[in-house]
């Protein structure tokens, strides 16, 4: 297997730019059924293939647990809170030039810990969510001329704050997420970034026995380029499938993704859901090949009592 050289210009598909890699698209906000109590947990390693011309790099990490915890209050109010990566900003690049040879490696990301409440009224159902963001990245530049090695380390730690709030009614539904500050603070200075506004909408039904769904997000913003992105999914029973198109709001990065899932039910107790995906990331020719195997558990009910 050759070893991929990348110029630092074309690194950003591997999170180097802006806030990183985006986490949070497209994640279902409506919880339809607000009765049942839930614990959630996510696993989601990532395994990455990088291709320029001929030369190929694998790579490969793991996100922290996502959790999700939902609970019923009072008639139809739903408090829920959890915590998943928003932004990944992880990333591995190798550069040689003539005589000069650089390895970048970065570790870390923003985490976002978010409290949410659900109300349903008769055919609609309301949310508000409030998240904090907070974090630590470190880059660990290394580089080689000659017979000369020169190694520096860069230390990031993130703090902030966004909202979201939106409304299902029957089978549309319409969603907002605005109001994002992130502080980012270096060694030397602190910078306070606008995140990305988010506006969308999604239309979810079921005919016969398929359940169909269509979202689409408008995403804009001061320090981001704007930009249109949609998602198609179905599903049958305990199988489903999905097609996204997802242009990143960092500039020239288009991501395309093709996603299934199969859910096993064990009664009265838990859901495990296995929902492999499969994206293409191109930036100029730059293609990244990423496969997530998402592991998912759901514990229903744990705080309520069971019915004899």
């Amino acid at each position: 297997m050759n070893t991929i050289l990348l110029s630092i210009f074309t690194a950003s598909v591997f999170s180097i730019e802006g806030f990183g890699q985006e986490q949070g698209i497209f994640k279902t906000t409506f919880y339809g059924n607000l009765s049942i109590a839930q614990i959630e947990f996510s696993l989601k390693p990532e395994f990455n293939i990088l291709n320029k011309g001929s030369d190929f790099r694998g790579l490969f990490w793991t996100d922290p647990f996502l959790l999700n915890l939902r609970i019923p209050v009072f008639r139809g109010l739903v408090f829920s809170l959890g915590s998943q990566e928003r932004f990944n900003q992880s990333f591995d690049i190798y550069s040689e030039i003539e005589n000069l040879k650089m390895y970048v490696q970065g570790r870390g990301g923003i985490e976002e810990m978010y409290f949410q409440l659900n109300q349903r009224l008769n055919f609609a159902e309301l949310f508000f969510r409030g998240s904090y963001l907070y974090g630590c990245a470190r880059e660990i530049w290394n580089y080689t001329i000659g017979g000369y090695s020169i190694s520096d380390t860069f230390s990031y730690r993130n703090n902030g704050r966004i909202f979201s709030a939106g409304l299902r009614l029957f089978i549309i539904s319409c969603y907002y997420e605005g109001l994002g500050r992130l502080n980012m603070e270096k060694s030397q200075n602190d910078t306070t970034y606008d995140l990305p506004q988010v506006l969308g909408f999604g239309i979810e039904h079921r005919l016969r026995e398929w359940d169909v769904a269509l979202f689409y997000e408008h995403s804009f913003g001061d320090d981001a380029n704007t930009v249109n992105r949609f998602k198609v999914a179905g599903g049958k029973n305990n199988i489903g499938f999905s097609y996204a198109y997802n242009p990143w709001y960092l500039n020239k990065i288009n991501e395309h993704k093709i996603a299934f899932s199969y859910r096993l039910g064990l009664k009265n107790l838990a859901k495990i859901s296995i929902n492999p995906d499969i994206s293409l990331r191109i930036k100029g020719d730059l293609r990244e090949f990423v496969f997530i195997p998402e592991f998912k558990l759901v514990l229903e009910e744990v705080f309520a009592r069971r019915k004899k």
